[in-house]
Order: C-alpha cells, then structure tokens, then sequence
C-alpha cells in the first residue's frame, strides 16, 4: 500500500512536470514572439516569475492532495524529469498544434475585428465627404454675401 502511494505520488509529479514545461514554454513563447512592445519585454522577467511562482504552489497543492503534504525527494526529481520530456519529446506537438489552434480560432477573430474597423472607418470616411460636397456650396455662398455686409457703407 505505501509503494502504491508513492508510484501515484512520482506519476502525479511526473505529468505536472510535463504540464509545468508546457506552461513554461508557452509564456515564453508568447512573450518573445507575441510581445514587440519594448514596455512589455521589460516585464517579461516579472511575468516568468509569477509563472513559476503560481506553478510552484500548485505543485505543493497537488503534493497536498495525493500526499498530505508531505514531500519527498523523489518528487521534485519526478517532475524535473516530466519537465525534461516535455521538452525532448511534446514541445514540438505542442507548438504545431499550438500554431493549428491559433490560425484555425483565434486569428480569424482577429481579422474580422480588422475587417469591421476598416468598415466603420470607411462609413465615416464616406460620410464626411457626403457631408463635405453638400455643405461646400453653401459655404461659398456664404462667403461670397456674408463679407459684404460687415463692409462700412
């Protein structure tokens, strides 16, 4: 019963390693290719830390769930190495289906927020020079009476 216990322990440690370097891996991901701002590459630091931070309690949530807290050796080694097989064997599974995820749902979103920009844009566009050609007589009729009759007479 005690083996059982502890081989559930290091199987847990082992796919929340894989589920950390997942984690991991996407925010970098994220903050070198999607963040061009220069404001926001100075936080990427920042941004890593609370990452590991918030990932690191979540470990010692899972230890104190399946364990009751208590901690072995063999834990964080089980997750290093989930880690590790994350990166040599899932990374690029993930990223390609990372790439499939973001091109097939998130950038058609995008481009239909652009396309609805342009179209207000252009609305606009169109109705200020609508607006423009009727007033543009008027406004030389205007002009052409109105400084005539503040002249002195």
């Amino acid at each position: 019963m005690m083996m059982n216990a502890q081989l559930v322990s290091i199987v847990v440690m082992f796919i929340s390693g894989m589920f950390v370097g997942a984690v991991i891996d996407f925010v970098r991901t994220m903050t070198t290719s999607y963040l061009n701002y220069t404001f926001m590459r100075r936080f990427v630091f920042i941004i890593e830390s609370i990452v590991w931070l918030f990932l690191g309690v979540c470990t010692f949530y899972f230890m104190y769930l399946i364990k009751g807290g208590q901690w072995r050796v063999l834990d964080p080694l089980a997750q290093i190495v989930g880690i590790f097989v994350y990166e040599i064997f899932f990374q690029k599974i993930f990223r390609f289906l990372g790439r499939i995820f973001v091109n097939i749902l998130i950038k058609p979103f995008f481009y239909m927020g652009h396309l609805f920009v342009r179209l207000v844009r252009g609305v606009i566009r169109l109705t200020i020079k609508v607006i423009k050609i009727l007033v543009t007589p008027i406004y030389k009729i205007y002009m052409k009476f109105i400084p005539n009759y503040f002249q002195k007479r």
